[in-house]
């Protein structure tokens, strides 16, 4: 992505951008966003939803990379401050003891009710990224119209326009 565009994402949102630019040895976001501009709205959407799951809170969303592979995004954070309440231990053990006695069907017959009010900040988190990963396979990563992931030998999502014009430009694929 343009250095420019990466340095607006960082100015709205520090907190979650707060590795960029940073050591090598420690964060691979010293190599920004390897991905292109076409995606920034995904981008740009996802932190916003991170930074209103977090706000307020004692959990933030830290960008460990942001990159493209294999034709998607890719966003890999962790989170700082995440200390599992009593409610969280309790929801991981409910949900341990369902499995083991072969309940989870039916416990999933009630996923609605739980995503209404069971639902952690990891797992609010674990859906925004998921949800924007999902989003970046529908996008042309260099114009941002939609687009289907394409190729065979380096997979990239693209629209018509611009997979013609990159296989004109490269031939070899």
């Amino acid at each position: 992505m343009k250095k420019e565009l990466e340095l607006k994402l960082v100015k709205l949102y520090p907190e979650i951008l707060q590795d960029y630019g940073g050591d090598m040895t420690k964060t691979c976001m010293a190599w920004g966003m390897s991905h292109g501009n076409g995606w920034y709205n995904i981008i740009e959407e996802l932190l916003q939803t991170l930074d209103k799951i977090t706000a307020n809170k004692n959990e933030k969303v830290v960008a460990d990379q942001i990159k493209e592979k294999f034709g998607g995004l890719r966003f890999y954070y962790h989170v700082e401050g995440y200390e599992p309440n009593m409610f969280d231990k309790f929801r991981s053990s409910f949900w341990t003891f369902m499995i083991r006695h072969k309940w989870g069907v039916a416990y999933n017959k009630i996923i609605d009710f739980k995503q209404i009010f069971f639902k952690s900040i990891q797992e609010k988190i674990r859906d925004a990224v998921h949800h924007a990963e999902s989003k970046s396979y529908k996008t042309c990563e260099i114009c941002s119209e939609p687009g289907k992931t394409r190729g065979r030998a380096w997979r990239t999502t693209q629209c018509e326009k611009c997979y013609f014009k990159s296989i004109k430009n490269n031939p070899v694929d």
